[in-house]
C-alpha cells in the first residue's frame, strides 16, 4: 500500500471516528433528556398519588358524617377517574423507563463502536508514521549514496 493510500485511509478512519463520536454525544444527550423526562413523570405520579390519597382520606372523613347515595356515587366515580389516571401515569413511567433502558443500550453500542474506530485510527496512524519514517530513512540513504563519490576498485585503470 502506498503512503498516499495510507494517508487517505487514515483520513477516512478519522472521519468515521468523528462520526462515531458525534453519534455517541447525540445518544448521550437523548439519554439525559429521557432521564429528565423519567424524573418528571415519576414526580408527576408521586404528586398524583398524594392527591389520590388526600381525596380518599377526605372521602373517608365524609363517611363519619354520613353521605347521601348521590354523594357516595359521585365520590366513587371521582376515585375511579383518579385511579384510571394513575394507571395511565404508571404506564407512562414504565414506557419512559423502557425507552431510557433502550437508549442506554444504544449509547453503550455507540461507545463501543467509537472506541473500536478510535483504536483502528490509532493503528492506522502508527502504520502511517512507520511508513513515513521508513521512506525518510530510505531517502536519506539514497542521498548519502548519491553524495559519496563512486570509487574505482584498485587495479582498474
Amino acid at each position: 500500500m502506498k503512503t498516499t493510500d495510507l494517508r487517505n485511509l487514515q483520513a477516512l478512519r478519522q472521519l468515521r471516528e468523528q462520526r462515531a463520536s458525534n453519534a455517541l454525544a447525540a445518544q448521550q444527550q437523548r439519554c439525559r433528556d429521557t432521564g429528565q423526562a423519567l424524573d418528571d413523570a415519576r414526580e408527576k405520579l408521586r404528586l398524583h398519588r398524594e392527591g389520590l390519597a388526600a381525596k380518599a382520606e377526605a372521602l373517608l372523613g365524609s363517611f363519619s358524617e354520613g353521605l347521601s347515595i348521590n354523594a357516595w356515587q359521585a365520590a366513587q366515580a371521582q376515585l375511579e377517574e383518579l385511579t384510571d389516571s394513575q394507571r395511565q401515569l404508571e404506564g407512562s413511567v414504565e414506557q419512559t423507563e423502557q425507552t431510557l433502558h433502550t437508549q442506554e443500550r444504544e449509547r453503550e453500542l455507540f461507545r463501543t463502536a467509537r472506541l473500536a474506530r478510535q483504536r483502528q485510527a490509532e493503528a492506522c496512524d502508527a502504520l502511517l508514521l512507520g511508513r513515513v519514517q521508513s521512506e525518510q530513512r530510505a531517502g536519506e540513504h539514497r542521498d548519502d549514496d548519491e553524495s559519496v563519490p563512486a570509487t574505482r576498485p584498485r587495479g582498474s585503470a
